[in-house]
């Protein structure tokens, strides 16, 4: 369904905020970073899987035929999650997902007045540290904090902290990299 830019943004910013307040309303923070992650895990897979891109915007099917399919395959995700990308792929804006998901972001800033914090590390953090990057985070950005954090076997070490669009890489894969770079040039 071809839209102007303007109609897009106000959908993106409807979907986003329907999104933010379906899932607080359905179980609170929790929720809101489990549809979250589900709709990274959507994302992923939209991008990575052709026929799910064609399929989400061909018009030879239904409106219907496309949500009911949506809908099925998002079967157990969060209730707001479902209906919210369900309605998206009826009216063949599937492809606004990732739009969708940068200004859900933003509104769990605005109306929850919380950042999420995505911490990655090779081991679970222990809880001084996760109470050290949780203050040094509301200092930082002045709302409250809510980490999501992440475990990466594949990393030699460190932490890489996302942010509202912000990213601070202290990994050793990433000093090592550096490092590489530098001795390359010289």
């Amino acid at each position: 369904m071809p839209t102007d830019r303007r109609t897009e943004q106000a959908l993106i910013e409807l979907y986003a905020g329907t999104l933010v307040d379906g899932l607080s309303a359905e179980g609170g923070m929790e929720a809101v970073i489990a549809g979250r992650r589900q709709l990274d895990r959507i994302i992923e897979y939209h991008y990575s899987n052709v026929e799910l891109g064609e399929f989400a915007d061909d018009p030879t099917y239904s409106p219907e035929q496309r949500s009911q399919v949506v809908r099925t395959v998002l079967e157990g995700s969060q209730p707001a999650l479902v209906s919210v990308v369900g309605i998206m792929a009826e009216r063949r804006e599937f492809g606004n997902l990732t739009k969708v998901r940068s200004r859900f972001n933003q509104k769990v800033v605005e109306k929850l007045n919380t950042s999420i914090v995505d911490v990655t590390t090779r081991v679970p953090l222990d809880d001084h540290l996760r109470e050290v990057i949780k203050n040094k985070a509301a200092s930082e950005l002045g709302t409250d904090i809510v980490l999501d954090e992440h475990v990466d076997e594949t990393m030699l070490g460190g932490i890489i902290m996302k942010a509202n669009g912000k990213r601070i890489d202290a990994s050793m894969n990433t000093m090592l990299s550096r490092a590489r770079s530098v001795l390359k040039e010289n």
